[in-house]
């Protein structure tokens, strides 16, 4: 049975068995027993899991994506030019999830809860540098992390010449996190069932209506940036037809959508890019991978939507200064996201510490979140594509009868 079928399948058990709980007799030593000592300690334990790779997931993801953008194509027209448009993307793609979610008038639901208590002073607004990175990761303070992790990562590509073994073991570290996240995903199904079980028996169906409101808002805002964004971007900076384009890429979004992995789609995005719009190698080859590490446009979305959908639920007023954090934080943050399944919703640890939101809220949105990761990663690879079109026909580096064809 595949995963996404697991995911599925303990959605609706764990609905049907909260339910039910819900509907019995609430007082009694069984229900009691089941909430508080299964279902409790399985979604504490999974809650935790998140918690704990947090800081290194965004510490080592941040300084290897900046290594990744250390070269000196990176730094000449050409990596200016993409990395300023996958940049606009995704702030346009997070204020699209953010603008669309304010349409939708979620109701609290969560009277009671631990909050994280975002920092709220004018001097902490302003202060983003640390003065001690001990003290602020003790403190939980994710942006300081993100500052000092871009502060390592510029240093560190100033001087990679000299520092090959630092480098290996920073990708090797890397790799051992995002071993350590897929582990802890692979107990998603198990964690749904109990976490859904759990918000159901305790808070009823009212529950239900909310978490479909911000999937289909989710979805919605995706196929916006897809049908709309994307070709508008064309439109606006080259003369290729969008209808084409997306006659070019649909393999590549079928690919991408079965494997909800930017990274692992890198090969057959790159074949697609070559061979059906006509880019060349030598753009191909830098924007594609370079796009799968910082490009996450999708995910951008799902942060946005996701943000504003537990803040109601929370009952927090998400003010200018929360928009700008979130925009700025969901922007940054993109760069150390990695290209692997459900690695988004974790990184919506970084959002969720900075504004207030309780990290338990994260828990909710994994009931939903396997479905919407195979829609997300599509619109982070159709992203890649569509910047790659961009870049290669400003450098007149794209074939357009091969594109045409």
């Amino acid at each position: 049975m595949s995963f996404t079928k697991k995911i599925v399948l303990a959605m609706i058990f764990g609905v049907i068995l909260g339910v039910i709980l819900n509907l019995s007799n609430q007082d009694g030593f069984i229900t009691n027993f089941i909430i508080a000592n299964v279902l409790s300690v399985v979604s504490d334990l999974f809650l935790s899991a998140l918690k704990l790779i947090i800081i290194p997931l965004i510490f080592f993801s941040i300084v290897c994506g900046i290594l990744s953008l250390s070269d000196d194509v990176s730094l000449s027209r050409l990596g200016i030019k993409t990395l300023s448009l996958y940049i606009l993307t995704t702030v346009i793609a997070i204020s699209l999830g953010l603008l669309f979610s304010s349409f939708v008038n979620y109701e609290p639901i969560f009277s009671s809860y631990e909050n994280i208590s975002p920092v709220d002073t004018i001097e902490s607004k302003v202060n983003v540098f640390p003065d001690n990175i001990f003290r602020s990761l003790t403190e939980g303070n994710i942006i300081h992390l993100l500052v000092f992790s871009v502060l390592i990562g510029i240093s560190a590509s100033r001087i990679k010449n000299k520092i090959h073994t630092f480098i290996k073991y920073f990708h090797d570290f890397n790799d051992v996190i995002n071993e350590l996240v897929k582990i802890i995903i692979s107990f998603t199904p198990i964690a749904v069932f109990c976490i859904l079980s759990k918000t159901f028996a305790t808070q009823g169906l009212e529950t239900l209506m909310p978490l479909m409101g911000y999937f289909l808002t989710v979805v919605i805002v995706l196929l916006i940036h897809f049908f709309v964004t994307f070709p508008l971007l064309l439109k606006f900076f080259t003369r290729l037809s969008p209808s084409v384009f997306f006659k070019n890429i649909r393999d590549v979004i079928v690919f991408s959508f079965s494997t909800s992995s930017s990274s692992a789609s890198i090969p057959f995005t790159l074949k697609t890019a070559e061979e059906k719009c006509g880019i060349d190698k030598s753009i191909g080859t830098f924007t594609i991978p370079l796009g799968a590490t910082i490009n996450m446009d999708g995910t951008a979305i799902m942060q946005g939507c996701a943000t504003f959908f537990l803040a109601s639920l929370y009952g927090i007023d998400l003010g200018f200064f929360e928009i700008i954090t979130i925009v700025a934080t969901a922007t940054i943050a993109s760069v150390g996201t990695a290209g692997i399944p459900s690695a988004g919703i974790i990184m919506l640890t970084i959002i969720f510490t900075q504004i207030g939101i309780p990290l338990e809220g994260i828990t909710l949105l994994l009931g939903v979140d396997r479905l919407l990761d195979m829609m997300r990663t599509s619109v982070n690879v159709s992203g890649d594509l569509c910047i790659s079109c961009i870049v290669a026909s400003s450098e007149n580096k794209i074939d357009s009868d091969v594109y045409k064809s």
